[in-house]
């Protein structure tokens, strides 16, 4: 044996023993992924934004990985409700909630080009015109945005607006580089702790650390996020360790994660921000006791088993989120109208309701949809209602639900953004599936929205959140959680702070 030889097998007996006193010595660990000792990490996307344009397209394929890790709002609202320095080093807000001014801190984009008070005025101006409602709403009471000084931009209002203020920590005020807005589509610049290098359609977006950030710079420093549009595809990747985490899994995959206990391999974050209301709705122009007995044949319980992920998902009564603050999970004290088969009964008896012809619209394309409708329908039918389903797909349901007015059925089940002044109406003739034009409904909204103080806010969400429990008309039935998985040895993930936006740069290996 020659002497390279014998030094390569001693090199290769000390390397493994070396392995294997570590792996056995408490407290020392082996990350399993080949990337955390190159300071990188592979992430999963399931589609494809088509642009990166986050001023004009509100899809969560976008919104998912470019705010918060490359562009950066004003300020950052935490999940313990304070709020955080954004772009904004400091801010103050008159007594009356009219007037704020923001101080822009001394930092540079990701270009090496200051941050300036001129690119936060156009900026904020191009979101108060933006086609996405979720970036312009913020703006509906905003008069003015004019420079102070150098470093301070004040906006002035019209009447206090709580929307406008969150909207500073949201998608609404991401701040990007005037002199960049015609690369938007392609190459967002801002200030976060990422930069894009590049973005490869159908393919990849790959990331490295913003070396101009003005906070710490992040661990790891390069993040690929791989486009693998099947999701059993993606889960197969990290199962095979070629891929780091899916910090996003559909329901139509949550189903695998149990049967092939990849919930028990793999760290599994569960978080509200990317999550869906589940909801029935109920024709409004209906007698309002036949929308309450129709409520009450609504199995809560039924529906979550039947999607076989209990950590995925959440019974109850309230239109929201578990990171909205007057979301309640279901209770006697909150489900006016609780599952109840023989009240229902009754009622029907009682009130006549088997002679009057009740049309289900379900959906026969959407899995997450029509599974409900498999549910509720025979319910409604078994407590004496005169229900027929009628099953279409989706290009004929848009035409009949979401073009419909007044509404097209009777009942139908829909999943969708957790937002509850998306259903305010004060126009009766504008009743739709996707509008509740309850006037006091309305008002309880418009009041929350003027509140002074963020108690005067709960309550009033709180009092709206009644009425759309008591009224029955939109009707929760469960709030599905986003759910993600990860590499057991990544650790630091943290809830969505702007929108649904994972951010890179808490992650470390």
């Amino acid at each position: 044996m020659s002497e390279i030889s014998k030094s390569v097998r001693l090199g290769l007996t000390m390397l493994s023993a070396a392995v294997a006193i570590m792996a056995a010595a408490p407290g020392v660990a082996l990350a399993a992924s080949p990337r955390a000792e190159e300071g990188k990490m592979i992430l999963v996307a399931r589609q494809d934004p088509g642009t990166l344009d986050y001023t004009k397209s509100n899809l969560t394929a976008l919104r998912l990985w470019i705010p918060a890790n490359v562009v950066e709002p004003l300020v950052y609202f935490n999940k313990d409700g304070s709020v955080s320095p954004g772009v904004a080093e400091s801010w103050t807000i008159s007594d009356d909630r009219l007037t704020y001014a923001f101080t822009i801190r001394e930092a540079k984009f990701s270009n090496g080009e200051p941050v300036t008070v001129e690119d936060v005025i156009y900026s904020l101006n191009t979101m108060k015109a933006s086609p996405v409602t979720q970036n312009s709403s913020a703006y509906q009471a905003v008069e003015s945005i004019e420079k102070t000084d150098d470093r301070t931009v004040t906006i002035t209002l019209s009447r206090p607006s709580q929307g406008f203020w969150r909207g500073m920590g949201s998608t609404a005020a991401l701040i990007q580089p005037e002199a960049s807005a015609d690369t938007i589509a392609t190459n967002p610049i801002g200030s976060g702790p990422y930069k894009l290098v590049s973005y490869t359609s159908n393919s990849s977006f790959e990331f490295t650390a913003n070396e101009n950030y003005w906070g710490d710079a992040p661990s790891v420093k390069d993040v690929t996020v791989r486009i693998i549009t099947d999701g059993t595809a993606g889960l197969n990747a990290l199962e095979a360790g070629e891929v780091d985490s899916l910090p996003v899994i559909t329901i139509d995959l949550w189903e695998q994660l149990t049967a092939r206990g990849l919930d028990d391999k793999f760290s599994m974050v569960t978080y509200p921000q990317i999550g869906e209301p589940t909801y029935a709705v109920i024709n409004q122009k209906l007698d309002p006791e036949l929308r309450q007995a129709l409520a009450m044949t609504l199995d809560r319980q039924a529906y979550n088993d039947a999607f076989g992920a209990a950590w995925g998902a959440e019974n109850t009564c309230t239109f929201a989120l578990p990171n909205q603050p007057w979301y309640a999970p279901e209770s006697p004290e909150t489900c006016p109208y609780p599952y109840d088969i023989e009240k229902a009964m009754a009622l029907v008896a009682e009130k006549g309701y088997a002679s009057t012809p009740l049309e289900y619209a379900s959906l026969s394309d959407v899995p997450d949809l029509s599974l409900p409708a498999d549910i509720m329908v025979p319910t409604m039918q078994a407590a004496g209602f005169n229900m027929t389903r009628n099953a279409i797909d989706l290009a004929r349901y848009s035409q009949l639900i979401f073009q419909g007015r007044p509404p097209q059925f009777d009942v139908t089940v829909m999943s969708g953004d957790a937002d509850p002044t998306q259903f305010a109406c004060p126009d009766p003739n504008a009743a739709g599936w996707s509008t509740y034009c309850s006037a006091e409904y309305t008002q309880a909204l418009s009041d929350a929205d003027e509140a002074l103080t963020d108690e005067d806010y709960l309550a009033l969400m709180q009092k709206s959140a009644d009425i759309l429990r008591k009224d029955a008309v939109i009707v929760p039935i469960i709030a599905k959680k986003g759910v993600g998985l990860f590499e057991p040895d990544l650790k630091g993930f943290v809830e969505p702070r702007v929108a649904v936006a994972i951010e890179f740069a808490p992650l470390h290996w």
